[in-house]
């Protein structure tokens, strides 16, 4: 009997708890939205990077002395100095450069990243393009030399030239823009794509 007794005591108990475990089970409705959270900090600026190209008549690169590191005379090179019309190139700036040489040779007909040696055929002989940046005022500097340091082509004065594209990449706050050691900078697709560009600007470069 006492058993019995017992058993009906704990039994309305047992059913009082799964309710409660039930009920607490079931999702409430969504509460009111809360307060709006601080805001973040403002992005970086920067800037698209920029695609330009424009042609060098050979006849416009003149002769100077070539230095090496240690400032001793090695040989001469020709040399065009200037800027691009309306550009500024700042020291953070990234510049890389390819060139196509339209007629008389050189490398064959696609663009050629910079500095790019062009040996000649079944010989050691070889043309060495490069390009620079001034310090002082962003000025752009290409250069031609030749290995023994005689002219480069048979007539420096012809009026063919050597077309260039030019990628500016903006340094942002400051800092030194950079691109991944993994993209391939011998492919100037693998530039383009890594950059997002698709269209290249028509630009003027200013011999000094």
């Amino acid at each position: 009997m006492l058993k019995f007794i017992i058993m009906k005591k704990i039994f309305p108990i047992l059913i009082i708890l799964s309710s409660i475990l039930f009920s607490c089970g079931k999702e409430g409705p969504t509460g009111p939205q809360g307060f709006p959270g601080n805001d973040g900090k403002d992005g970086a600026d920067g800037s698209a990077p920029s695609l330009y190209y424009f042609n060098i008549p050979i006849n416009q690169y003149n002769k100077e002395r070539y230095y090496e590191d240690n400032s001793q005379y090695y040989n001469d090179a020709w040399v065009a100095y200037g800027y691009i019309d309306g550009v500024t190139i700042q020291e953070t700036d990234l510049v890389m450069v390819y060139m196509h040489q339209t007629t008389d040779g050189g490398p064959d007909n696609y663009f050629q990243a910079l500095p790019y040696t062009d040996y000649f055929d079944n010989t050691r002989d070889f043309n060495h393009y490069s390009y620079g940046i001034m310090d002082d005022n962003g000025d752009l500097i290409f250069s031609i030399r030749r290995n023994d340091g005689s002219a480069p082509f048979n007539d420096m004065n012809a009026t063919w030239e050597i077309e260039y594209n030019v990628y500016i990449i903006k340094g942002t706050n400051n800092r030194q823009a950079k691109i991944p050691p993994s993209i391939n900078l011998e492919n100037e697709d693998a530039l383009k794509e890594y950059l997002n560009i698709n269209t290249r600007e028509k630009a003027k470069f200013i011999v000094r």
